[in-house]
C-alpha cells in the first residue's frame, strides 16, 4: 500500500501503472494483481490504508465520538498522503474511475460517521428522527474546508466549537429530517 501511495502522490492516477507499484514494492506485478485485478481496486485499497475505512470512535457519548471522529479525520488531512489524495480528487476528481473511487470511499465514510449520530438518537442524547448525514456534513464540511481550501491547521479547541455549535443546534430542534 505504501507503495500505490507513493505512487499516487508522484504521478497521479492516470499515470498510475502496477508495474511501477510492484518495483516499488520489490514484489513482482502478479502479486500486486493476484490481490487487486485493477488499477481502479489497488488505488482504492491505498486510500484506504491511509486510515479512510478504519472504524469510528464509540466512547457512548456523541460530543466526545465526533470530536474524535474529527481529530482522525484532520490527522489524516495533514499527513503528505492526505494532501496527496486531496490533490488527486481536485486535478483527477473528472475522470470518471477517480470520480467513481471517490463517490464510493465518500459514501462509506459519510454512512459510517453518520452512524456516530444515529447511535447517540438512540441512546437519547439526540432527537430522534436527528439527520445524521446533515450533523456530520455540518461538521467536518467547515473544518476540511479550511484544511484543504485554506491552508490552514485547525486546533482542536476549533474542533470542540464547532461540534459543541451543531449539538446545541440539533438539541433545539435543528437538524431533523423532514417529512
Amino acid at each position: 500500500m505504501r507503495a500505490a501511495l507513493d505512487e499516487l502522490a508522484r504521478v497521479g492516477y492516470a499515470r498510475l501503472r502496477v508495474d511501477e507499484v510492484a518495483i516499488r514494492a520489490d514484489v513482482n506485478k502478479t502479486s500486486v494483481y493476484r490481490r487487486w485485478p485493477t488499477k481502479a481496486a489497488l488505488a482504492t485499497a491505498a486510500i484506504r490504508a491511509i486510515g479512510w475505512g478504519e472504524a469510528m470512535p464509540d466512547t457512548g457519548h456523541v460530543r466526545s465520538d465526533l470530536v474524535e471522529m474529527m481529530r482522525h479525520a484532520l490527522a489524516i488531512a495533514s499527513t503528505p498522503d492526505g494532501r496527496a489524495i486531496f490533490r488527486l480528487l481536485t486535478t483527477e476528481g473528472a475522470d470518471p474511475e477517480v470520480d467513481a473511487i471517490m463517490r464510493d470511499l465518500k459514501a462509506d465514510l459519510c454512512a459510517r460517521r453518520a452512524e456516530l449520530v444515529t447511535r447517540a438518537s438512540s441512546r437519547g442524547e439526540l432527537p430522534i428522527g436527528t439527520d445524521a448525514r446533515l450533523v456530520v456534513e455540518a461538521i467536518v464540511t467547515p473544518l476540511m474546508t479550511r484544511v484543504f481550501r485554506d491552508g490552514e491547521d485547525v486546533d482542536d479547541a476549533t474542533v470542540q466549537r464547532l461540534v459543541d455549535i451543531v449539538l446545541t443546534g440539533v438539541i433545539h430542534g435543528g437538524g431533523r429530517l423532514v417529512a
